[in-house]
């Protein structure tokens, strides 16, 4: 659905203390419907972007600081029938991609966050990609993606219009995991999952300057009986990095099934060598389980117990979603979500073999194509999507998984965990967002109409799974529906949860809405 003038009425309402919220203020945004196609860009500091679709080939950005108070309004056109996809931040712009499902086309809007004035470019790359990671930094952006199941890794430098592919090529199948900017050495790390026909899953770490030239690799291979599942690279003051990630057991891992994670692994990389690796099951963690009924708690941990009596560790039949690690106070911050897929009798009449029955490669309501899902277990969990009479029904999360790690001895100190009650989505994505203030972490999740969170400090639980309705417009108001729900951490100690609503109210009357609630904590 497109709108003409998305922002043609704003409420805008500061709220009192409710409970543990020291503070809210809510952004309406009234809308004919809930299909409207509206993007939000939380940039720090530097407040929030709303990015709108205003037609097939144009678009509309707004603009607001963090009281929720609009800066500056600006509209721009993209070529006919291209998609938004994602954006990059850089900490200074931000830059929106722009493409046609499997095109070869590209288009890419920076924008310059202070003065509130656009820029596009338009670039060529490979022909029918599965986009699975964006990246921008010094102008140079960083396109990655799946071609007939061949990982592509393109760099483009926006100021010379250069685009060439970057070295890319395995033993094996392999993924492009995450491109990540390291702002202390000027380098943008790409992170690879490569699985060998030995069944021998390692990760690769290629770094490059912000010219795309190569300047090293990094080949982290498990111990026998191992599989290393994905990993991340952080640079310490020493000079040297960690690298951290998840670990399985090779015999447990498959293509139909997907990545069964064991524990986490942790290493020290310098230029000379990649020290011995470390690895911490699950088992061993004090609170993984703990979001168990203390019924099944107690019954696993028995288990457990038996399996290393025996000299043996209880094999786990889990899956996570790794985040970005968070470096602070000293310490590293590991969060990830455990998930698992769900199936429903196969009634769809379209099947999976169709875009209408495909949950991941056909088309959405909106702005924006299914395969630019930006999955990071887009090889490991291909054979999800159709099992049979079964069809699958969504990722239905289970618990949060948080870890303090010592960056200099490379140490596991602490580990604690959160519930996540009854959230399922198609498209997998990071639900759990997490703030580090003052060695306390908090961790807040979006689940209809009201934020769960949870604050721990090291082992201990500081406030255990409070859920807090997001406060509306008016008094009297009756939510009736709520979609496309999003939390994420802002700045401070804020977060900016966003989302449709249908909303009723007897003395009001019936509205359809975009929300933005920014949330103190």
């Amino acid at each position: 659905m497109n709108i003409r003038n998305p922002l043609f009425v704003i409420t805008l309402l500061l709220l009192g203390s409710l409970n543990v919220f020291a503070q809210q203020k809510r952004l309406e945004i009234p809308i004919p419907s809930s299909n409207a196609n509206i993007f939000t860009i939380p940039v720090g500091q530097e407040g929030v972007m709303l990015l709108t679709q205003t037609g097939r080939n144009s678009y509309h950005i707004d603009r607001f600081d963090t009281n929720l108070e609009r800066s500056w309004s600006v509209d721009g056109t993209i070529t006919d029938g291209l998609e938004y996809v994602t954006y990059s931040y850089d900490g200074k712009n931000i830059y929106l991609l722009f493409s046609r499902n499997k095109s070869n086309v590209y288009e890419i809007i920076k924008v310059y966050v202070g003065p509130g004035f656009t820029e596009k470019f338009e670039i060529h790359s490979v022909d029918k990609m599965e986009i699975s990671q964006f990246k921008a930094f010094h102008d140079g952006i960083y396109i990655a993606g799946v071609v007939r199941e061949q990982p592509i890794l393109s760099y483009t430098n926006l100021q010379t219009r250069q685009n060439r592919l970057l070295n890319a090529s395995f033993k094996g199948k392999a993924e492009v995991q995450a491109i990540e900017v390291d702002s202390v050495t000027n380098r943008v790390n790409v992170t690879y999952a490569v699985q060998q026909k030995n069944r021998e899953f390692s990760i690769v770490v290629k770094s490059f300057d912000d010219e795309g030239k190569q300047l090293s690799e990094i080949v982290v291979t498990p111990d026998e009986d191992y599989a290393l599942l994905d990993g991340r690279l952080s640079p310490l003051p020493d000079g040297t990095q960690l690298m951290i990630g998840t670990y399985g057991y090779r015999s447990m891992q498959s293509q139909t099934k997907g990545h069964m994670v064991q524990g986490i692994y942790l290493c020290k990389v310098t230029d000379k060598e990649i020290l011995p690796l470390k690895y911490y099951s699950f088992t061993d963690f004090k609170n993984f389980f703990s979001y168990l009924s203390p019924r099944d708690q107690e019954r696993r941990e028995r288990q457990v117990q038996r399996k290393k009596e025996k000299g043996s560790d209880l094999k786990l039949n889990t899956q996570l979603l790794l985040h970005d690690l968070i470096q602070k106070d000293g310490q590293l911050i590991l969060v990830a979500e455990a998930f698992q897929a769900t199936f429903r009798n196969n009634s769809n009449a379209w099947g999976y073999g169709s875009p209408w029955g495909s949950p991941m490669g056909g088309f959405y309501p909106g702005w924006g194509w299914g395969m630019y899902s930006l999955n990071p277990f887009y090889f490991g969990n291909r054979g999800f999507y159709n099992n049979g009479a079964q069809m699958f029904d969504g990722w239905q999360y289970t618990h949060a998984v948080v870890a303090g790690i010592d960056p200099e001895k490379a140490t596991l100190i602490w580990d604690n965990s959160f519930e996540i009650d009854k959230v399922k989505t198609m498209s997998l994505k990071e639900k759990v967002k997490a703030n580090v203030q003052n060695n306390q972490v908090t961790l807040v999740y979006s689940d209809n109409g009201s934020l769960r969170s949870k604050s721990i400090k090291n082992n201990m639980v500081v406030e255990d799974g409070t859920a807090q309705a997001l406060a509306t417009g008016n008094s009297g108001d009756r939510v009736r529906r709520n979609s496309t729900e999003n939390v994420d951490y802002w700045y401070d100690n804020y977060f900016l949860a966003w989302g449709f609503q249908r909303i009723t109210n007897d003395a009001e009357g019936r509205r359809n809405v975009f929300y933005l609630n920014k949330v103190a904590y």
